[in-house]
């Protein structure tokens, strides 16, 4: 049907609608307790979830690090200053590390 066919109708061409079921922000546990009921391992450091991914499926004896949060981290940072970058997820100045988080684990 053409564009103008469908405005003589009164159709609206290409409407979508909405997908049933999908997934919202409101199944992501929010606190450590609600990261627990879900069945994940929890840091007792900062209270980051442990959330095993496909890698780990393909690379079992690979560590597994800590996911303090699920996007981007938005941070201000100075001209010529290095900065260390956590890989555990267990530091609690995420996203750059503190260098007590990461003791007694792999990274």
């Amino acid at each position: 049907m053409s564009l103008t066919r469908a405005a003589a109708r009164g159709r609206v061409v290409g409407a979508r609608l909405p997908i049933v079921g999908s997934r919202s922000s409101s199944f992501i546990p929010n606190t450590p307790e609600e990261w627990e009921a879900a069945g994940y391992e929890v840091s007792p450091k900062n209270g980051a979830p442990k959330i095993p991914s496909p890698w780990n499926k393909w690379f079992p004896y690979e560590p597994i690090p800590f996911s303090p949060k699920l996007g981007p981290y938005r941070v201000m940072v100075e001209k010529d200053r290095v900065y260390q970058w956590c890989a555990c997820g267990e530091a609690t100045t995420q996203p750059f590390c503190d260098g007590v988080g990461c003791k007694d684990t792999k990274f």
